[in-house]
């Protein structure tokens, strides 16, 4: 095998040789693309010969085939798998396994190549990042130029195991405050067999941070984490919350978490585990409805008014003055169902609304971490998603976001523990995989002859000579 290596190699170099001056590096820019080409190529070709070899080796392994009960049934089966030097064409014996009444190829262990398998982990990591930005198609395009369809990306979304992102610090955090970010984004599903009507989903969002911090003339928030849950739990999801709460911060410290939201009964329960959380409404949705009302009523100065009452606490005030709009609107059936919705909102979330008027909080920005996160990739194109591909596409971006980076044993097989599962033929895999590598490669090829030093001859004596001399007509 090394022969054949060494072989690869040097054609490689007089390649690239004859590609430089044949060009005359005049265009080194598309010398460098040719080049990298034939790299790749070269790269496959070798690999190629180290699973052959290694192909071999198990074939010529009878003893220890025969202690697993392997017996040989087709050699040379032939396998493709996608990898970022491209399309590697392997061949593989193939087996009978009388122990377990299967049949199996173990070099397929040994390489790590899950059954079915056809597009490498590290290709799969790739198409899936793409996606959290683009379409399927457009991933396949620009990962592979084509080479899979759109449904394969799919197929490795729902393949991906997506890890937890732990916090960017080892030891858990001293901060005096935490600001909770809490909103959904409205999603459009699928309907089956194109049935009529609108069908949306909630995916729930939230965002710690320790607050905000000025940057130019805007501001942006402090350490952001972002959460979402696969299934669309809200309960699961601030389950999720707070474990990351207790890993990343010294959680007795804390003197208050701030919790800001629209008033939605899943972001009232959340963190109400920790003594110092407190809920805050969310300034964009509170001037929303300030604004409704103050449309209906123009002339009364509602929203100027409504402040003072909040900033006071003055619910006395607030509700006289909705009774006041109450009996004017008396009659409009409309008008009193729009009093009657800013009403209750504003009476059921008085505390919220309290706080968020009368304590030193930064300005809320739920809306803009749903924007950004979710509704960028899931919700503006008119696009209809699967529950199953969307909970695990929101994961995957929510994941990025926060700093990760997809790795291709995130679409393996995973045990309990988490740890990448490992096939029935593993060990005895990695054992001819270790003996493969121990052997030893002759590279002397590559090696620059050595010229003989001849310390006898006339010229090196009279160097010598030279060298020993005093006379300073040689200094």
């Amino acid at each position: 095998m090394d022969n054949i290596i060494q072989q690869i190699a040097l054609e490689l170099a007089e390649k690239i040789m004859k590609m430089a001056f044949k060009s005359k590096l005049s265009n080194i820019d598309s010398l460098a693309c040719e080049v990298l080409a034939e790299c790749k190529a070269a790269a496959r070709s070798i690999l190629e010969e180290v699973v052959r070899e290694l192909n071999q080796q198990i074939r010529d392994d009878k003893a220890g085939r025969k202690e697993l009960g392997l017996s040989l049934k087709e050699k040379d089966r032939k396998r493709s798998l996608l990898t970022e030097l491209g399309v590697l064409n392997l061949k593989r014996d193939y087996y009978h396994d009388s122990q377990n009444g299967c049949y199996a190829c173990p070099l397929d262990d040994a390489l790590g190549i899950a059954k079915y398998e056809r597009i490498g982990g590290s290709i799969s990591a790739k198409l899936v990042t793409e996606a959290t930005e683009v379409s399927y198609a457009k991933s396949a395009r620009i990962v592979t130029d084509g080479a899979v369809s759109r449904q394969s990306v799919r197929n490795h979304i729902l393949k991906l195991s997506v890890p937890e992102k732990e916090p960017d610090w080892s030891e858990k955090k001293e901060v005096s405050k935490l600001h909770v970010y809490a909103d959904e984004d409205h999603v459009h599903m699928q309907k089956p067999e194109k049935a009529r009507g609108k069908k949306g989903k909630q995916v729930p969002l939230v965002t710690v941070t320790e607050g905000n911090e000025a940057v130019g003339k805007r501001n942006r928030t402090i350490n952001p984490m972002h959460f979402v849950d696969a299934h669309f739990d809200g309960k699961e999801l601030w389950n999720t919350v707070e474990g990351y709460i207790e890993k990343a911060y010294d959680a007795e410290g804390i003197e208050k978490i701030y919790v800001h939201g629209d008033g939605g009964s899943w972001i009232r329960n959340g963190l109400n585990d920790f003594a110092q959380t407190e809920h805050v409404l969310d300034g964009f949705h509170l001037e929303k409805y300030l604004k409704q009302i103050c449309a209906r009523f123009p002339q009364k100065n509602l929203g100027t008014r409504f402040h003072k009452a909040f900033e006071g606490n003055d619910r006395k005030k607030a509700d006289a003055m909705l009774q006041k709009l109450y009996a004017e609107a008396e009659g409009d059936s409309k008008l009193t169902k729009a009093v009657k919705k800013f009403g209750n909102y504003i009476l059921n979330n008085w505390d919220e609304i309290v706080r968020r008027r009368t304590l030193e909080i930064p300005g809320s920005c739920t809306e803009g971490q749903v924007s950004h996160v979710l509704s960028e990739r899931f919700s503006r194109d008119p696009i209809g998603w699967s529950e199953e591909g969307l909970g695990k596409l929101s994961q995957a971006r929510v994941y990025i976001k926060n700093g990760g980076k997809l790795k291709g044993e995130d679409f393996k097989a995973k045990d309990e523990d988490g740890a990448v599962r490992k096939e029935r033929y593993s060990e005895y895999a990695e054992r001819m995989m270790k003996e493969a590598v121990e052997e030893c490669f002759d590279w002397s090829i590559f090696e620059k002859p050595i010229v003989p030093f001849d310390g006898a001859s006339g010229t090196q004596t009279l160097l010598h000579g030279l060298g020993r001399t005093t006379n300073t007509l040689f200094c």
